[in-house]
């Protein structure tokens, strides 16, 4: 079986802003294609996705899961970037406040919340989704429950941002982002101890629980990036990209108003569609077979969410946003062992404003041309004015 090749550069800016097409080009290619410019495997198609994200021993996420080495060697041993047995330990950690049953006791306050806000926005008329919408939670309700000080709050967007960046090539966007990465290690070497955070928050709980099972101070600090880089860009990505999706498929906004039973399915579809994460890569540890290709050992595997998610081998008409599709299995939280550690956070959030949105306003339309945020990694709008 031949290789089939691609040349272009998945991290170019009209990539970045419309990257659909280039995604449907890749899956007609073929299951496995080399990215000559990028020097790694691409998994376009969502059976070898799904297949590879089952595999964590051989397709290993301990080497780091960004396309350039520099980011991997700085992130190694990170909860995203470690293997079984030793991210289950940390994980377990940093996952506890953001299971289903802790989140019961936090619920009505995100819910109390996006009802406020989202009164407040139907009053206006006139709003911007991202800055005015989709981040108000996140960076009040959620920073505050991590419990940072107040110098690493006013910073979590900017840290996110910056180390989804680095997750790509090491282009122009990567190599700017490298100081803000240097920032936040600053910040964690200093703010990193119980002493100076918040107590009773998620991050100062790292380090009560972190000693009773015996992982070592100095890791529990580097913990805290679980709350500070995950839980911000990926749930503003899907929240600003679902008033987007409705705006521009008004029948179904009309359908969760009319039934809003939908709701946490019509989240599931954002997900799906908007698929915040657009990939990450995996180390071959060994010698491997993906869908009749030779992969060998030491090369790269990028696994691609957002084409994943749109091919129609999968999703009949995947393009189009339908809040009734059966999408239980989509991969815009992941799968497997590294499945999205926040995505009931999400849920909970997305949910909860979509809710306050049904009850209250009619009808979404655009007032302007949205404006793409330019990131490597997620896909999200830095603009998006709405009526």
């Amino acid at each position: 079986m031949q290789l089939p090749s691609y040349d272009g550069d998945l991290y170019a800016d009209e990539v970045i802003r419309d990257p659909y097409p280039v995604y449907a080009q890749l899956r007609a290619l073929g299951p496995v294609v080399w990215l000559s410019r990028h020097g790694v495997y691409a998994l376009p198609r969502y059976a070898e996705v799904a297949s590879v994200l089952r595999q964590p021993r051989r397709f290993v996420s301990s080497r780091g899961v960004s396309l350039n080495e520099r980011t991997n060697r700085m992130l190694v041993g990170s909860t995203l970037n470690s293997d079984p047995p030793e991210h289950d330990r940390t994980r377990s950690v940093t996952a506890e406040p953001l299971l289903p049953g802790a989140l019961e006791a936090i619920a009505p306050r995100i819910r109390r919340a996006a009802d406020t806000l989202v009164a407040d926005l139907a009053q206006r008329g006139r709003f911007d989704a991202v800055a005015d919408f989709a981040q108000f939670l996140p960076v009040t309700i959620v920073a505050e429950l991590v419990g940072l000080p107040e110098e690493g709050r006013q910073k979590m967007l900017t840290w996110a941002s910056a180390t989804f960046n680095l997750f790509g090539p090491e282009n122009e966007r990567a190599r700017a982002s490298f100081d803000d990465l240097r920032d936040l290690k600053a910040f964690l070497d200093e703010y990193g101890r119980p002493e100076k955070l918040k107590p009773g928050g998620w991050a100062a709980r790292i380090f009560e629980v972190g000693a009773e099972r015996g992982i070592p101070f100095e890791t529990c600090a580097q913990l805290m990036r679980d709350y500070i880089n995950p839980s911000l860009d990926t749930t503003i990505s899907a929240t600003g990209q679902a008033i987007r999706f409705f705006a521009d498929a008004p029948e179904q906004w009309a359908l969760v108003r009319e039934r809003p039973e939908l709701i946490p399915n019509a989240v599931e579809e954002v997900v799906r569609l908007a698929s915040p994460i657009r990939a990450f890569t995996r180390y071959v540890a060994e010698d491997s077979e993906i869908a009749g290709v030779p992969v060998p050992a030491g090369a790269r595997v990028m696994v691609m969410y957002a084409s994943a998610n749109r091919d129609e081998r999968k999703f009949a008409d995947p393009d189009r946003f339908d809040v009734t599709r059966d999408v239980h299995d989509h991969l815009g939280f992941g799968s497997g062992v590294h499945m999205c550690m926040g995505m009931h956070l999400a849920r909970l959030e997305i949910v909860s404003l979509l809710q306050s949105l049904a009850r209250r306003v009619k009808t979404i339309a655009l007032d302007g041309e949205p404006v793409v945020a330019m990131n490597n990694t997620i896909r999200a709008y830095a603009a998006l004015p709405v009526v």
